[in-house]
């Protein structure tokens, strides 16, 4: 019995070192998995990292926008200078000294207003003089010593000298009466042209004289403006003048001010102008505040067309290739810029319609697109 116990220990001791052996050599294999795996990991990895830093070397940094919605307008624009709606040079239609001026450079006048007033006193001398001889060759006119003797000579009561005579003389009377009315009437008119008076409410401009100065009859005195409008006359190729129509709005800026004034077409020239070939349009502006002066500078926009919803991009977004004909864009889809050609409309200093299929949640390039190709990775960056 002792020797088949011993026996069977004996079988056992071969099996237990089988199984160590198969522990060791499958222990020996799992860290052969785990180390072939964590090489091919590390490879892995380093693999995409090398492929992410070379994506990242090759990214092309840009600025981008979204279309937008904008009112667009077609306009013609043009330069000019201002003019006063109303201008004149007072001047004296009668010689003689200056006695007053009422009014100083720059007063704002109203229609009737005395501005200069001439010496007067032997104006209204010879006034007084005229009217005396004019009453009395009036009363020395007897129409009905006249009339009753006509009728005496058509009934044959007194000849035909002594109605003559009485004819001759009442023929006389009557045209050295009309003779003096006519002089006492010029009196008149040179007694009230001693005061020179606005024509119209306006702004004295320039004042001319002086008091004591002697003058002649149409020398300039005084220049008025009247500026609650201004114009703004400006010049208008054939070529556009067909599309202007009067009426039509139109912006207004100058060099002196920031602000932008709004007019309306309100004279075109039916002729052009034999020398330069173009028309001359006049743009009406409201200006009743006065910060308009006429001689300004101005730049003048008619606005001949308008879209009020026009999907718009930046001019900057354009971009141009040599190969390439018309207008293209570089949009963004998935991180990459892929071109693509569009059609346009109206155009501003800034913007630029899209007529043609844009979807306005797009993504388009506005910046760094000269480094750009088909495909190109990109990375975004604020501008």
């Amino acid at each position: 019995m002792k020797n088949s116990s011993e026996q069977s220990s004996a079988n056992k001791i071969p099996d237990k070192i089988e199984d160590k052996v198969k522990n060791k050599t499958g222990s020996a294999n799992s860290k052969r998995y785990l180390i072939l795996f964590a090489i091919i990991l590390f490879v892995g990895l380093a693999v995409h990292r090398t492929k992410q830093n070379e994506i990242k070397k090759n990214l092309i940094y840009v600025e981008v926008t979204h279309p937008l919605y904008k009112e667009m307008i077609d306009a013609i624009s043009t330069t000019g200078s201002l003019i006063a709606e109303k201008q004149i040079m007072l001047s004296s239609k009668i010689p003689g000294k200056i006695q007053s001026v009422s009014v100083e450079q720059g007063d704002t006048l109203q229609k009737g207003q005395k501005l200069i007033q001439l010496e007067a006193t032997e104006l209204e001398l010879q006034k007084s003089i005229a009217e005396s001889a004019q009453r009395s060759a009036a009363s020395v006119v007897d129409e009905e010593n006249y009339k009753r003797h006509k009728i005496l000579y058509e009934e044959g009561v007194i000849t035909k000298a002594e109605f003559d005579k009485i004819e001759s003389e009442y023929k006389a009377a009557t045209a050295e009466k009309e003779r003096l009315e006519k002089t006492v009437e010029l009196q008149s008119e040179q007694a009230s042209s001693s005061i020179i008076s606005a024509p119209f409410s306006a702004i004295a401009a320039r004042i001319l004289a002086t008091e004591g100065e002697v003058i002649q009859a149409g020398q300039p005195l005084a220049m008025l403006v009247n500026i609650d409008f201004v114009y703004v006359e400006v010049p208008i190729s054939s070529i556009h003048i067909q599309k202007i129509q009067k009426g039509m709005p139109a912006e207004i800026t100058t060099d002196i001010s920031n602000k932008k004034f709004h007019g309306v077409v309100d004279l075109i020239d039916p002729v052009a102008d034999p020398v330069s070939r173009t028309f001359n349009l006049k743009v009406k502006i409201e200006n009743q505040n006065h910060s308009l002066k006429p001689g300004i500078f101005a730049k003048v926009k008619i606005i001949v067309d308008k879209h009020p919803k026009a999907l718009t991009i930046p001019k900057t977004a354009l971009t141009k290739k040599e190969s390439m004909k018309g207008k293209w864009i570089y949009t963004i889809q998935k991180k990459r810029a892929y071109l693509k050609e569009i059609q346009t409309g109206f155009e501003s200093t800034e913007d630029i319609e899209v007529i043609s299929p844009l979807d306005p949640a797009i993504l388009i390039v506005t910046a760094g697109q000269h480094k750009l190709y088909e495909g190109a990775p990109v990375s975004v960056v604020s501008p």
